[in-house]
This record gives C-alpha cells, structure tokens and sequence, in this order.
C-alpha cells in the first residue's frame, strides 16, 4: 500500500447553508465517497474513494466495477 496513494485533498469545502430567510449559517460539504475494489499492485482491494477519482480509475481499468463492453 505504500505504493499507492490518492491525492485528493482530506478536508471537505466549507460553505453558507442559507434558509428561506436568507439566514446564512456554516456548513461543511462532505465528498461523495464510494467503497470500490481496486486491483493494487496485483492484489484486490477495498478502499473509499471520491466520485472524481472513481472516474478516473474507472477510464484507467483499475477497478474491478466496470466492465469494458464487448466490440461487436
């Protein structure tokens, strides 16, 4: 695992949760994390990780979760 790191900033943005008043009060925008299955460095394994990066990792073929379709 050494290896292989994401960079991906670890903190999520920090915004205004505005009410129908236009109260405005802080709010913390979490990332959209999704648990997958990575093949790394030849071994399978399970890690959360962005929707920017699944992506990514889907167009790269690291993921066990998407699956090429056949060309006909």
């Amino acid at each position: 695992m050494a290896s292989f790191t994401f960079k991906f900033p670890r903190t999520a943005h920090i915004g205004n949760k505005v009410s129908h008043a236009k109260n405005r009060t802080k709010r913390g925008f979490k990332f959209n994390l999704h648990t997958v299955t990575l093949m790394v460095d030849g071994k399978k394994q399970r890690m959360k990780v962005p929707t920017k990066m699944l992506r990514m990792l889907k167009g790269l073929g690291m993921t066990t979760h998407h699956k090429v379709a056949a060309e006909k």
